[in-house]
């Protein structure tokens, strides 16, 4: 909660922080994403940020120099910062669920479900407004607040390390969201709390809110550098992550399926081999009709129905593909299983 003084303070840091979300709000129409949804719901995360610092600008100006305006004014921005904070937490809570699934529909399902606490504490800092059952100022704008509020706190705060452990879980079951790091949720939150705690009268949400969705940012450049713009599987660049995590035991490689694809819409191509890809595997494009997929099981009959079935789902989108597996054999490394996969798909 913001206060009165802490003027000068206040002033700086959400200057930093408006400066921060407005240039990578900037970069963002740069950002090369496939999916337009995800390029929104960032820039979204970033307005919210330019608005709050904003905020806090002109309620630090306003409350030093204009006392005479009183406590309705004070009790308006407050609450139009509660709404954004809140505000905030539900959109970061919709991005990390949308990072996972890449499906609006999921999000149409599950959305009410998921938002409906934070949509009432949003009604409630409206209400609060004309009520104060949550936190009011006196007419010195002296600041008292309820367990409500506090109450209110605790949900913003269960949604980000909500988000974080969501994130974490589907990060073991999909590989291609490894690039989307812890510090993400951690960095932010602790800005938040930390200078809440040691700085209780200055306003640092924003802050908080701005290095977050820049290591966000980060983040997503560097999965496009390994990622394939056509499919969005990897690319060739990543099969020296893989090597990596093959050498130091980070990742096993049993098996391999080698798609050639026929003539088509390759986006197309890659939602139909997405559905069917085995748990545990990682797949890349290797050229521009070779997409290969790594996978830990060694199961010949599971792989070969996994085939039929790949094969069977292009057959009724009039689509043609060829899918081999392969097998590592007995005294073979991992490492020279996965040259010798490289070198049959040239």
């Amino acid at each position: 909660m913001t206060s009165i003084s802490g003027f000068s303070t206040t002033v700086y840091t959400n200057v930093i922080s408006f400066m921060l979300a407005s240039g990578l709000f900037a970069l963002t129409s740069k950002l090369r994403v496939k999916d337009k949804n995800e390029k929104n719901l960032m820039r979204i995360l970033l307005g919210d940020g330019m608005a709050l610092s904003l905020l806090y600008i002109i309620e630090a100006n306003i409350s030093a120099n204009y006392l005479p305006l009183g406590k309705w004014w004070a009790m308006g921005a407050e609450t139009l910062i509660e709404i954004l904070l809140t505000f905030f937490a539900l959109i970061w809570f919709v991005y990390v669920d949308y990072r996972i699934f890449h499906s609006a529909d999921h999000l149409k399902r599950n959305l009410n479900i998921i938002n409906t606490p934070l949509v009432i504490s949003l009604v409630l800092s409206v209400i609060n407004f004309f009520t104060g059952i949550m936190f009011s100022y006196a007419d010195d704008l002296t600041y008292t607040e309820t367990n409500l509020y506090i109450l209110l706190d605790f949900v913003r705060l269960i949604y980000f390390f909500g988000s974080f452990v969501y994130l974490e879980w589907f990060k073991r079951k999909d590989k291609r969201l490894k690039f989307l790091s812890i510090k993400s949720f951690i960095i932010p939150l602790s800005v938040y709390v930390l200078m809440v705690y040691f700085f209780p009268d200055y306003a640092t949400a924003s802050l908080g809110a701005a290095i977050g969705v820049a290591l966000m940012y980060v983040q997503n450049i560097n999965y496009m550098c390994y990622q394939d713009s056509e499919t969005g599987f990897f690319n060739m660049l990543y099969l020296k992550n893989i090597r990596g995590q093959i050498e130091n035991g980070e990742m096993e490689v049993n098996s391999a399926l080698i798609y050639e694809l026929g003539e088509g819409d390759r986006a197309k191509m890659a939602e139909l081999i997405m559905a069917q890809l085995p748990a545990e595997s990682d797949t890349f494009r290797t050229g521009k009709d070779e997409i290969v997929t790594l996978t830990k099981s060694d199961d010949k009959g599971a792989l070969h129905m996994l085939t039929e079935d790949v094969e069977m789902s292009f057959e009724e989108e009039g689509l043609s593909v060829s899918v081999k597996s392969l097998q590592k054999k007995k005294k073979e490394s991992a490492i020279e299983f996965l040259d010798r996969i490289v070198e049959s798909d040239k």
